[in-house]
């Protein structure tokens, strides 16, 4: 079948993202056959033009469209991009007859929602390597309708955990490599898929699943090698939700790097709860350049309220190790998180100031996705009922701080200008993001703050 695929991301911050779900999709079905092409929204100037050329030119049988994100999950300036997919979708009902297929992250969160508020035929829930093609299948011979897809008929459709992606490497060639590495400064690797954490706001075991499973560590460092050859690009981001769990792999995948020699740098996201010396040292000596704690607060009181699984001892331990061993370092940190008043407060910043990281993210409020315990925390605390929180954002912040929360950002920000505010647009802009890329800065944007 003549597929058409659609990445209508179009933002730039922290930084345009490689669409590297919709590159597996595009690699799962290239390889059982499929006539492709692909549109990647994210640097064109005119959405409509690009859409219609392409779909006269091309004629698809299907339309799939990846929604990788609902919004920024920064309040207060939150984007919302249900409108943008909005306008694609008419564009693409104006120009072609072809049944349109959602899917992506930001789909798997809310597919009911998504399949109510938008135009759409089709929607594959969960890992949608294997599912979309038995979908093409369907759609071309009849039969069943695969497990996974959802209709706007039906009521909901069970997530589904595709073991295919392990053995497919994401068909970059056909999206604009070039641009995302010099407007975003690197390019993504997915080592593993799964999460067994239980952070009260996370929705990642939704979209991947509590288990994990991991890639064959020769081959993950394989493709890193052959888009080292065949692109010149050497900056990468591990995208797997933590990085150095379990230990023992993360610790063969730097072996590995190590081994073959490659001159690369990347950055990764880590819980601060499982770090050694010995894993750090490994990652420094395999090109690891920066990583990102997803710390959350510095008060144990309320890392047990988000249930982190560790205590601010363990985050200080190893701060103090990155600084010894030379790892750059960044905290994300929430403020007004549950239980959290101005006293708890107050630790929460000196101790982030005290541990002296290379750079700070501090989001406030948290964006409360559905059947998160976070969601049941909002609705016996602030009144939220469940049935509001959906694809538009709906943030909780402590009922202590709410009404303080501008003013302490304000406070706050003056005091450190290496502390970024997503929200409030502090130390971080899409104008400050293209000066840093247009002089050259690869990597992760944070490392290079301090010296901007």
């Amino acid at each position: 079948m003549r597929v058409l695929l659609i990445s209508p991301n179009r933002e730039r911050l922290p930084d345009p993202v490689f669409p590297i779900g919709l590159a597996y999709i595009a690699s799962a079905l290239h390889e059982s056959g499929h006539d492709l092409h692909v549109v990647d929204l994210c640097f064109v100037d005119d959405i409509k033009v690009t859409l219609k050329s392409s779909i006269q030119g091309f004629s698809p049988e299907v339309i799939g469209i990846s929604f990788r994100n609902i919004d920024d999950v920064s309040y207060p300036r939150s984007v919302y991009y249900l409108p943008l997919y909005r306008d694609v979708i008419k564009i693409c009902r104006r120009y072609s007859d072809a049944p349109i297929v959602a899917g992506g992250s930001g789909f798997t969160i809310m597919p009911e929602q998504f399949m109510k508020n938008l135009d759409i035929d089709y929607g594959v829930v969960g890992e949608g390597e294997a599912t979309m093609v038995s979908l093409m299948r369907y759609l071309s011979e009849g039969g069943h309708l695969p497990d996974g897809v959802i209709t706007t008929t039906m009521n909901s459709a069970k997530p589904l955990r595709s073991m295919d992606w392990k053995r497919l490497r994401p068909l970059r060639e056909v999206f604009n490599i070039k641009d995302y590495y010099e407007k975003g400064g690197m390019l993504n690797i997915q080592t593993r898929r799964g999460c067994p954490f239980r952070c009260v706001y996370c929705s990642y075991p939704k979209i991947e699943g509590k288990t994990i499973r991991s890639r064959n560590i020769r081959e993950v460092v394989n493709e890193i090698e052959d888009v080292v050859e065949q692109t010149g690009v050497e900056h990468f981001f591990i995208v797997d939700s933590i990085f150095n769990h379990p230990r023992g792999y993360a610790l063969r995948f730097c072996k590995e790097i190590i081994k073959k020699g490659l001159k690369i740098e990347w950055n990764c996201y880590a819980n601060p709860g499982l770090m050694d010396s010995g894993l750090i040292e490994m990652m420094l000596k395999a090109g690891c350049s920066g990583v990102e704690f997803g710390t959350d607060s510095l008060v144990d009181s309320i890392l047990n309220n988000l249930q982190k699984g560790f205590r601010y001892k363990q985050v200080e331990e190893v701060s103090k190790l990155c600084k010894n061993i030379g790892l750059k370092f960044c905290h994300f940190i929430f403020l007004g998180a549950p239980g959290e008043g101005p006293e708890d407060l107050k630790k929460n910043i000196d101790r982030l100031s005290a541990l002296n990281a290379d750079s700070s993210v501090i989001m406030a409020g948290i964006r409360i996705f559905p059947k998160t315990k976070l969601s049941f925390i909002a609705k016996e605390e602030l009144g939220i009922e469940i049935d509001r929180i959906g694809l538009e954002p709906v943030y909780y912040i402590s009922p202590k701080l709410f009404n303080e929360i501008d003013r302490i950002v304000g406070k706050i920000s003056s005091e450190h200008k290496n502390w970024i505010f997503p929200g409030f647009e502090i130390n971080f802009s899409e104008r400050l993001q293209a000066l840093l890329r247009r002089s050259g800065i690869k990597g992760g944007l944070w490392e290079r703050l301090p010296f901007r």
